[in-house]
């Protein structure tokens, strides 16, 4: 008896077609979740190496302003020109002309065709 009741309670084609269809809705449900993943992880790899790049460039910019600065001081231009034995000669500031800003009043400055009552 055992053997003719062996195979009387098998799987259906239609069971067999839900859990093909089951496992593949959760293999795609995977597969999205991991390509999603990825991108998201690549999309933020490229954001630290903008920001990077954001911060080299700022030091970079800190330095030249640093630079400029030191250029511009006139205490610092002199020792760089001393270290670097510059062939400049020093500034004597008796003959360092000065040269204030003229007034509005004298007609220096004033924009050509413009007429005011004198």
């Amino acid at each position: 008896m055992e053997r003719r009741n062996r195979y009387k309670n098998g799987i259906g084609l239609g069971t067999v077609l839900r859990l093909f269809f089951s496992g593949g809705l959760l293999l795609a449900t995977g597969v999205g979740f991991v390509y999603t993943r990825n991108s998201h992880v690549m999309e933020g790899d490229k954001i630290s190496k903008v920001e990077h790049e954001i911060q080299a460039l700022n030091q970079q910019i800190e330095l030249w302003e640093l630079r400029i600065a030191a250029v511009r001081d006139r205490q610092e231009l002199s020792r760089r020109l001393r270290w670097v034995q510059s062939d400049l000669a020093g500034i004597d500031m008796s003959r360092v002309i000065e040269i204030t800003p003229s007034s509005p009043s004298d007609g220096i400055g004033k924009k050509e065709g413009t007429w005011t009552p004198e």
